[in-house]
């Protein structure tokens, strides 16, 4: 645990690197910490992980200080940024998907129910909290390069992702029989 005779103030905060928001590389921000550990002369587990939890965000702070009342001694600069870096994954994989969810759009010579089922495959892999991210409106935007199938699930005023899926492919089964007579 940490010594609380360490004082903190000691030493130049101002310049110490910081991670979170748009600065997550973990590695980088490694290199530089340990740096700044060097320049300051600070060579102790305990003191590095001291300033360590001041350079991160409080979401990085409770994971850190949870590991090291599991392990009960102070994280080493390697763990600490294995940490990090596992958390700072699992949140780009999750922006990832929804950016994906965004942005998809259905392809010129793909059918609506491979469309389907690769939009709510994606969709499915969502935490439940993330899919309110995801509304019938991203699915019609999905499909406005098929522009009657676009008009038709807008207009439709369906309230749920699988009733928009069902709506434009029972269209589209109507759409080939209509082609084919």
């Amino acid at each position: 645990m940490r010594n609380s005779n360490f004082n903190c103030n000691r030493v130049d905060t101002e310049t110490l690197p910081r991670i979170g928001g748009s600065r997550r590389d973990a590695e980088i921000w490694k290199f530089k910490i340990n740096d700044w550990f060097k320049r300051e002369g600070i060579t102790t587990d305990e003191n590095k992980f001291s300033y360590i939890i001041t350079a991160v965000e409080d979401n990085i702070v409770r994971i850190l200080m949870e590991k090291e009342k599991e392990v009960n001694r102070p994280l080493t600069l390697d763990e600490c940024v294995k940490l990090i870096k596992k958390k700072y994954w699992r949140e780009n994989l999750k922006e990832d998907k929804l950016c994906q969810l965004k942005k998809i759009i259905i392809t010129p010579n793909e059918n609506v129910c491979d469309f389907n089922t690769r939009f709510l495959e994606l969709y499915d892999q969502l935490d439940f909290n993330d899919k309110s991210y995801i509304s019938v409106i991203d699915y019609e935007n999905a499909l406005r390069p098929r522009g009657r199938i676009y008009e038709m699930v807008a207009m439709a005023d369906v309230d749920n992702l699988e009733d928009a899926c069902r709506l434009v492919e029972k269209f589209e089964k109507v759409n080939k029989r209509i082609n084919t007579e």
